[in-house]
């Protein structure tokens, strides 16, 4: 029985293999053109053709994008504080400071006092700010 299986299986699998291992030439372009030719297709015993799953999953989606560069974890925050430690100015925006205060004033304070002068609205703000760094730089310990 396995003379019998092995030239049939011998001549089967040469003649029904699929494509030659030599390339192919397409189309009747001859000369110094550029010439189309198709990939060896290499098939293993008992394997299925066809199985391009697993190549498909290992190659990247786009493989002519460069990848994007990216620092290190704690590499921007770093230089954000050393930022933000040197500068002097207000880091919440004096407009919405502004409007919260008076906010505020409407709920706390007697309806006869509206009006705040610049000064102690600036006053107000740089107390605020200070006593967040402090609090945020507290909670650090």
């Amino acid at each position: 029985r396995a003379r019998d299986r092995n030239p049939t299986n011998a001549t089967a699998s040469s003649s029904a293999a699929g494509p030659s291992a030599t390339p192919t030439r397409r189309g009747g372009s001859q000369g110094g053109e550029a010439q189309q030719t198709t990939p060896p297709a290499t098939t293993t015993a008992g394997r299925k053709k066809g199985g391009t799953k697993r190549t498909k999953q290992a190659m990247p989606k786009s493989s002519n994008k460069k990848k994007t560069f990216r620092y290190k974890p704690g590499t921007v925050a770093l230089r954000e504080i050393r930022h933000f430690q040197k500068t002097t100015k207000l880091l919440i925006p004096a407009a919405s400071f502004i409007r919260e205060v008076r906010s505020v004033t409407q709920i706390f304070a007697p309806p006869d006092v509206t009006r705040w002068t610049a000064e102690a609205l600036m006053a107000i703000q740089e107390a605020a700010e200070d006593f967040l760094v402090g609090l945020f730089s507290d909670a650090m310990l």
